[in-house]
C-alpha cells in the first residue's frame, strides 16, 4: 500500500478528497531528484551571481559574429529574445556553454541569446564535442571571448571564467603557425580579414601587461604568450606590402611561406586592402617606444591611406524589391552618387600594382566598376567606407607628435 503525504499550501492545509491529488511517496522522491539534478547543472555561486547586479560589459565586438548569426533573418520584425549588457554572468554561460572542448569557439553564434534547455542540451558543453562548428578565429571570434570572461572573472572572481579564459589561450597559442600568423577558416593563410591577427595580438599584448585583467596567467604561460606576440609582430612586418619599392599596407590574407598576399574566398583577390589595414595600425600605434620599423611600417601605411582615398562620391542605400539570397535578406541595393561635397572614402580593395580601386564578383572577376557588382554582392559585402578617417584626423597626429614628432606624413611636405 503507498504511503502518501499531504501538503500545506500557502499556510493553509488542502482537503484531499480523491486520489488524484495524492501523490505516492515514491514518485515524491522522483521528483525531488529530478529538480536536484537540474539544479546541480548550475552551481549555486552561478546562480548567485546571477541574481546580483553588475557594471556592463561591452558586447561591441561580438557584433560580427552576431550579425553573421542573424543576417538571413534580418526580415524578422521580433529577433530572438538575449541578454542585455549588464547580464555579465548569463552571458558568460553562454560563452561556456558554447566552448568546444579544444578550447576555441565557433563562428557566427548569437552569443547573447536566451537558449532554451533543448539548445543548451546540442551544445560543446552538454555533447563534449564540437557540435556546434569547428573553432576559429573568424568573424571576431575566440579572442573577443577570452577578453569578455577575463572582464567578468574580474568583477566576479568566479575561478570558471578564468579557467575558460586560459583554455581559449592555451588553443590560440597551438594554432600558432611557424610564419608567425594565424589563419581563418577561409583559407590556411595569414589572415588579417575579420581582424585575426590585430585582434590576437591586442589581446596577447594585454596579457603580457595587463596584470589585473589577466592575474590568472602564471608566468610560464605569459612568456609563452610573450614569444608568440613577438613573432607575431615580425610577421606582420614581412607581410606589408611594397609597391614599386614603398611600402603601403596590407592583404587580407598572406602566404605563410612567401608573406605574399593570395586569394581567399572567390571574391576576395590579392589586393591591398584599406578596411583591415586601419586595424593592424592601430595595433601597432598602440606599442610604447617603437622600434624604427613599427615607425617606419606606421608612417608609410597612414601615407597609403591618405593617397588612395576618393573624393567626391557617396553610397547610398535605396529601396528595392525584398529578395532572399543565399547568405542574407534584403530590402535595399546600393549605389554610387557623385557628391562634390562628400567627405573622402575609401574601397576596401586596392590593386597591388596600379593602387586603384577593384571589385570582384563571386565568379573571381576583378573589375574596377562598382557597377558590375550583382545586388547580391553589392549588399552582401563592405565595399566602400570610411575606415581610415578617424586614424587619420585624431589617432595619428597624436601617435606622430609622441613618437615621430619631425616626421608627419599629412603635412604635404
Amino acid at each position: 500500500m503507498p504511503f502518501f503525504l499531504t501538503f500545506k499550501f500557502h499556510n493553509k492545509e488542502e482537503d484531499m478528497p480523491n486520489h488524484s491529488k495524492l501523490i505516492p511517496f515514491n514518485q515524491l522522491l522522483a521528483v525531488i531528484f529530478f529538480v536536484a539534478a537540474a539544479g546541480a547543472a548550475e552551481p549555486t555561486e552561478v546562480t548567485e551571481a546571477k541574481a546580483k547586479q553588475w557594471e556592463a560589459i561591452s558586447v561591441g565586438p561580438f557584433a560580427d559574429s552576431i550579425h553573421h548569426a542573424t543576417m538571413s533573418n534580418e526580415k524578422k520584425k521580433v529577433p530572438d529574445p538575449q541578454y542585455t549588457p549588464v547580464q555579465i554572468v548569463h552571458i558568460a554561460e553562454n560563452l561556456l556553454a558554447w566552448q568546444n572542448p579544444d578550447g576555441g569557439w565557433p563562428k557566427n553564434k548569437n552569443w547573447l541569446k536566451i537558449l532554451s534547455a533543448d539548445e543548451l542540451a546540442q551544445l560543446p558543453a552538454a555533447t563534449g564535442k564540437a557540435s556546434a562548428g569547428h573553432s576559429t578565429f573568424d568573424n571576431s571570434n575566440t579572442w573577443t571571448q577570452i577578453e569578455y570572461l577575463a572582464r567578468v572573472h574580474q568583477q566576479t572572481h568566479l575561478k570558471r571564467y578564468a579557467d575558460a579564459a586560459l583554455k581559449a589561450i592555451e588553443y590560440t597559442l597551438t594554432e600558432h603557425r611557424d610564419s608567425g600568423g594565424w589563419r581563418g577558416s577561409d583559407v590556411d593563410a595569414i589572415t588579417f580579414n575579420d581582424g585575426v591577427m590585430a585582434g590576437i595580438l591586442r589581446i596577447f599584448k594585454a596579457i603580457i601587461e595587463d596584470r589585473e585583467l589577466y592575474p590568472f596567467v602564471d608566468e610560464p604561460l605569459r612568456k609563452q604568450v610573450r614569444k608568440a606576440y613577438d613573432r607575431g609582430l615580425e610577421c606582420i612586418l614581412k607581410c606589408q606590402i611594397r609597391v614599386n619599392g614603398r611600402l603601403t599596407a596590407w592583404c587580407q590574407q598572406h602566404d605563410h611561406k612567401t608573406f605574399a598576399p593570395v586569394w581567399a574566398r572567390t571574391f576576395e583577390p590579392p589586393s591591398i586592402v584599406s578596411a583591415e589595414s586601419v586595424g593592424v595600425v592601430r595595433l601597432l600605434m598602440s606599442i610604447d617606444n617603437p622600434s624604427p620599423e613599427i615607425i617606419a611600417s606606421i608612417q608609410a601605411a597612414v601615407a597609403w591611406f591618405d593617397h588612395v582615398k576618393i573624393h567626391g562620391i557617396r553610397i547610398e542605400n535605396i529601396k528595392a524589391e525584398p529578395i532572399q539570397f543565399n547568405y542574407h535578406w534584403s530590402d535595399t541595393d546600393r549605389v554610387e552618387v557623385k557628391d562634390p561635397q562628400a567627405p573622402p572614402i575609401w574601397t576596401r580593395y586596392y590593386d597591388l600594382k596600379t593602387e586603384k580601386p577593384i571589385f570582384c564578383t563571386r565568379q573571381r572577376k576583378i573589375t574596377e566598376k562598382y557597377t558590375d557588382l550583382s545586388r547580391e554582392r553589392r549588399t552582401g559585402y563592405s565595399w566602400y567606407g570610411y575606415y581610415p578617417a578617424k586614424l587619420l584626423e585624431k589617432d595619428y597626429p597624436v601617435w606622430q607628435q609622441k613618437w615621430a614628432p619631425q616626421h608627419n606624413v599629412l603635412s604635404g611636405d
